[in-house]
């Protein structure tokens, strides 16, 4: 069976304004929460499950949380993927939690180029997908200088790193729930 031998966390702190209500709590499939379902489908495959968010008391479930660091305010992913990577200290796999149908596979590929890169990257047609990646502990220092100055990108990071891009053919496997439209598309497909 498929496995990949490092965590998972999925990312559920944003401030889901285009969505407007916080997508993570959304119902989805047969789970009361879209972080839930995440969890769910995903568990077979990782040693370990978390979710990253800004501050755990939204969730009426119980996880494995990693809050933010509560010296910085903003919401912001890289903010996340720093309180993320000096939880952990080791490459952490990272899928955002509105894309419901990045598959094991796609994280099994990344996986199989991680070598030596401070990160990888899925790419699709349509983009590069920052949160559905592999992360290591090496880019920490990268990211608190760029938040010393407020810079919030997480391009800017990878920009500044040793990263590798993995390309993938289908745009289906990123598809984004950012817009109501969007997540009822995506409850449609399940």
């Amino acid at each position: 069976m498929l496995f990949i031998p490092l965590p998972l966390v999925i990312v559920a702190g944003g401030k889901s304004s285009r969505m407007g209500s916080d997508k993570a709590l959304l119902p989805f499939g047969d789970f009361k929460t879209l972080t839930e379902y995440q969890l769910n489908r995903l568990k077979p495959y990782f040693p370990s499950l978390h979710i990253s968010a800004k501050n755990s008391a939204k969730f009426q479930f119980e996880a494995s949380f990693i809050e933010d660091i509560s010296s910085y305010s903003e919401h912001s992913p890289l903010i996340a993927l720093l309180s993320i990577l000096e939880h952990f200290q080791t490459p952490v796999c990272i899928l955002s939690v509105d894309t419901p149908f990045v598959t094991p596979e796609v994280f099994e590929k990344l996986y199989k180029q991680l070598d030596h890169h401070d990160a990888v990257i899925a790419t699709s047609p349509c983009s590069s997908h920052q949160l559905c990646a592999i992360y290591a502990p090496s880019i920490t220092e990268k990211i608190r200088e760029l938040l010393s100055h407020n810079e919030h990108k997480i391009r800017l990071v990878l920009q500044q790193s040793n990263t590798h891009y993995v390309p993938f053919e289908d745009d289906t496997l990123f598809l984004n729930l950012n817009y109501p439209e969007e997540y009822n598309k995506a409850q449609e497909l399940l």
